[in-house]
């Protein structure tokens, strides 16, 4: 155990924000969730100034009460150390705290996340706070763990004075010489040479965004200035309260800030942490926000805490019944330890005001509460199999570059499928296969693998490059899809055969490309249904883009209509590097996996897992139940029964089945 968590048990709850109801109300609440089932809560986002209302002057008088009544009923807490947003004070007393607009012009801070995280002085009041807080609670018999800040990554990017003296500071420190610089950004292109590094400005403003190269290296600055404070606030908890876990749901993949996660994943994870939204119905967003949980888990040691969850939405009070307990069901074969509603209480006012909660503004339960219920009492008859959480040791590696997709992001016109997307859909087939997979970062690939994906990687540094020759050299199975290692690190083409750096590895040449339809200059791609012949079967794909392959030494495995090749194998070392001459598909990346691995086929719209030998848990993510085959007689956890060559798996909902020999 580690300051109340034990590693074999289920965590279930919500968040609470006890600044905004009155203190008589806080008993009801607390009482009401311990009826639910709920064994965890987590408190204290979001309310920085409820702590400390101005600089130095502290008020925790009233959240000792809450701590102590959340031990009287038995709820373990989460404590947030809140640092964003930032006080009005801290804006008031700290300038640098204050985002620019991209004409350099100091923007007032108007609502949530409107401060610069990497500006020093915002730092010393932040770390300041925070080892006050840590250290009141540390030992506080609630006290779980500690959550590092709120959805560090979401917010503004800087563009203030302030931030560009960084940025050229950065710059220096990354090419020594102006005339690096000018080097890795092409300057020469368009008369963009700079004499000095006070010439440089953001790549970006109200009018234009500049040059890829430059582009891609502001979004490095901005994403190591974010990480290098989280990592400063994880040191900070761990100093001032040694031995307590601690989780964050940070938001690395904002589109228009975030972070790069899995470079700096090593230097703050303890317990990995997400806000899962999935949505309300079963569609590509669902998909997406599973691929993001494999993101956060990476190659970690421990499982997934799921530190907000889904309740209602925006306009939308609750989805299908049984939907929440579908996902929350998934969330276990997907590695999550803990749930945590957002929110409890649906708030009266502010910009959350109409996401509906588990209770309604009236403070009567919604049919979210219910679910929640359900889910809780679940979680508690699964947790005494022992098999959770559940932590696979999987035998597949997908590669995730946060470069990779801020370049798309800065090239659109070539880059036309999201980043995301293609990464999504290798998790979509694995997950249509019931595989386990770990996210992986190629410069620094942590454990032994069978497989390797790498989908759309469009930036191949040599680091990375060394991976996978390495991966194949040694007797791993790779797969590359088209449109990767297009570019060095810098955003620089190659001006080597593609896949750059790895032609030999591949035995190909990337000699040309096609566009379905008639794109335009600027317009949609539309995909096209295309037949892929293997030897023993035909693939039926939706493509909008494909390549045209030189075969240098690779075979080919299967081919489109015209009878170029669409996927290549080499044999290189001791491994196999195959190639897809496409961007990432899921039907066809699907139909090669079934082929390579051990997959484990299950009725459309169920995932499965083998959590241990004769045990084996069951999901259905679909509206209609659906009768899932038996080879022995086993027992029904859930449902507690026995059943002989079959049972029925009622619309989202799950199971766990135990055969004899478990």
């Amino acid at each position: 155990m580690k300051n109340g968590i034990e590693k074999d048990r289920l965590y279930i709850g919500a968040n609470y924000h006890p600044h905004d109801w009155p203190a008589d109300r806080w008993p009801v609440d607390l009482s009401q969730m311990r009826e639910a089932g709920f064994n965890v809560i987590r408190l204290g986002h979001l309310c920085w100034d409820s702590f400390e209302p101005e600089d130095g002057v502290y008020d925790f008088a009233w959240f000792d009460r809450v701590m102590d009544l959340c031990a009287e009923y038995g709820l373990g807490v989460v404590l947030d150390v809140s640092m964003r947003p930032a006080p009005v004070w801290v804006h008031r007393l700290c300038p640098g705290c204050n985002i620019g607009a991209k004409s350099g012009r100091p923007v007032p801070a108007v609502r949530r996340y409107m401060e610069d995280v990497a500006d020093p002085d915002y730092q010393r009041f932040a770390l300041r706070f925070a080892r006050v807080l840590t250290t009141r609670y540390k030992d506080h018999p609630a006290l779980l763990a500690f959550g590092l800040c709120n959805e560090l990554g979401a917010g503004y990017p800087s563009y203030s004075e302030a931030s560009l003296r960084r940025f050229r500071d950065w710059l220096k420190a990354k090419y020594g010489t102006v005339d690096a610089l000018n080097r890795a950004w092409a300057a020469q292109r368009w008369s963009r040479r700079l004499q000095s590094f006070e010439d440089v400005v953001f790549p970006e403003n109200e009018v234009e965004r500049g040059a890829p190269e430059a582009w891609l290296d502001m979004r490095r600055f901005f994403s190591d200035g974010i990480a290098a404070f989280i990592i400063r606030l994880k040191e900070t908890v761990e100093e001032c309260a040694p031995g307590v876990p601690h989780s964050s749901n940070h938001y690395s993949g904002k589109n228009d800030l975030g972070f790069d996660l899995l470079r700096y994943s090593d230097r703050f994870v303890d317990y990995p942490g997400i806000g899962h939204y999935p949505g309300l119905s079963w569609d590509d967003k669902a998909y997406y926000s599973y691929m993001l949980l494999h993101e956060r888990l990476y190659e970690q040691r421990n499982p997934l805490w799921c530190l907000e969850f889904q309740s209602g939405w925006f306009g939308l009070c609750s989805g299908a019944c049984g939907w929440l307990y579908a996902q929350a069901m998934l969330c276990l074969l997907h590695r999550t330890q803990m749930i945590l509603g957002w929110t409890w209480r649906s708030m009266l006012n502010g910009e959350e005001e109409f996401i509906v909660g588990l209770l309604g503004h009236d403070g009567y339960p919604t049919p979210n509460l219910a679910e929640y219920k359900r889910i809780a009492a679940d979680f508690r008859k699964l947790e005494s199999t022992g098999l959770f959480p559940y932590l696979p040791k999987p035998e597949i590696a997908v590669a995730f570059s946060q470069e990779s997709l801020w370049e798309t992001q800065a090239q659109p016109l070539q880059f036309r499928q999201r980043y995301t997307d293609s990464v999504t859909n290798v998790h979509q087939a694995l997950t249509e296969l019931n595989l386990d997979y770990n996210m992986v970062n190629l410069r620094d690939l942590k454990k032994s693998y069978e497989i390797l994906i790498i989908p759309d990687h469009v930036i191949m540094e040599q680091r990375a490059a060394d991976t996978v020759r390495a991966f194949a050299q040694n007797g791993g199975t790779v797969i590359m899809t088209g449109y990767s290692a297009v570019t060095d690190e810098t955003g620089r083409a190659f001006d080597t055969p593609c896949p750059g750096g790895l032609s030999d590895v591949f035995n190909i040449r990337m000699a040309g490309f096609l566009r379905a339809g008639q794109p335009g200059f600027d317009g949609e791609t539309v995909p096209e249904r295309r037949q892929i012949r293997f030897e023993d079967s035909v693939i039926s794909a939706d493509l909008a883009y494909t390549e045209i392959l030189e075969l240098r030494g690779a075979n080919p495995v299967a081919f489109y209509e015209d009878g170029s090749p669409a996927l290549t194998v080499n044999a290189y070392g001791k491994g196999k590097a195959y190639y897809l001459a496409a961007e990432s598909n899921r039907p066809l990346l699907k139909h090669l996996l079934s082929v390579l691995t051990r997959p484990n086929p299950m009725p459309e719209g169920v995932e499965s897992r083998e959590l241990a030998p004769g045990a084996r848990f069951y999901v259905n993510t679909t509206n209609k139940p659906i009768a899932i085959p038996l080879s022995e007689p086993g027992f029904c956890v859930l449902r507690q029964q026995l059943v002989q060559d079959s049972f029925l798996l009622p619309a989202y909902g799950a199971e766990m089945i135990m055969h004899r020999k478990a």
